[in-house]
């Protein structure tokens, strides 16, 4: 047998049903889940559908209240937002880490793998998009080598996949994506990891201000990178606003 072929239980069959389910928005947030419409409906008996349920309560998907029932897990605006800056802090490490331990034909096919990327988004294919994204992703932690930087991010991955297909269903927003992801592509092919660290960093900021404009207000105070940098910036003309004015008074 192929060692690279993965026998999959009917358990991960299920399960993989239900993520596409409620990927492409076919459950919606909120949603009751029947074990016994499910357990119907993929032909199973209801153990693996419960098992299923189970896998994706811990990936983030559902939420699992008992004697109540199995829902498809609401996120709040804020949590959104916590998830992406999250990954805002945690993702350009992890292209900065990509670009110095990654091999030279690793760090190449990465870069020749932008062009399917691209001609995705020109065909504005969004489920083969979020495919060939989340490939690249594991592509770049498989360079960066870390099994941290790994399992942190692996945490919320899942719950960020609930808010692709929205995300990237905004006009322009693939050739913007594909964009940023070829920035970051070219920067490791050169074995930058300054470079790779910075396009990331600026790919995920832009890819947060876009999540937040689709989500409601928040009653947070707490700031967000993007309010931030957008601080450091004001505070840096305010400064320089501040000694021309010193210097002006002093002449």
């Amino acid at each position: 047998m192929d060692p690279q072929v993965r026998i999959l239980s009917a358990k991960d069959v299920v399960a993989e049903a239900i993520r596409a389910l409620i990927y492409d928005g076919t459950m919606v947030s909120g949603e009751r889940i029947s074990t016994d419409e499910l357990a119907e409906r993929f032909g199973v008996s209801r153990t693996p559908v419960r098992d299923a349920l189970q896998q994706l309560s811990v990936e983030g998907l559902v939420t699992i209240t008992p004697r109540v029932g199995v829902f498809v897990r609401e996120i709040s605006p804020q949590e959104i937002t916590d998830i992406y800056e999250i990954k805002t802090a945690l993702e350009p490490m992890m292209a900065a880490w990509a670009a110095v331990r990654g091999t030279e034909e690793q760090r190449s096919a990465l870069l020749r793998s932008v062009t399917d990327l691209e001609q995705a988004a020109e065909a504005e294919d969004i489920p083969a998009y979020v495919r060939m994204i989340e490939e690249r992703h594991e592509q770049m932690l498989t360079m960066a080598g870390s099994g941290g930087l790994r399992d942190a991010l692996g945490v919320l991955d899942g719950r960020v996949r609930l808010l692709r297909f929205r995300n990237l269903s905004r006009p322009g927003a693939l050739a913007e994506s594909a964009a940023g992801h070829r920035a970051v592509a070219e920067a490791i092919a050169a074995g930058d990891p300054q470079a790779a660290y910075n396009a990331m960093q600026a790919h995920k900021v832009h890819s947060t201000a876009k999540v937040q404009a689709l989500m409601p207000a928040t009653d947070s105070d707490t700031p967000s990178i993007t309010q931030l940098a957008a601080g450091r910036r004001g505070a840096s003309r305010s400064a320089r606003g501040s000694r021309k004015r010193s210097s002006s008074t002093s002449i």
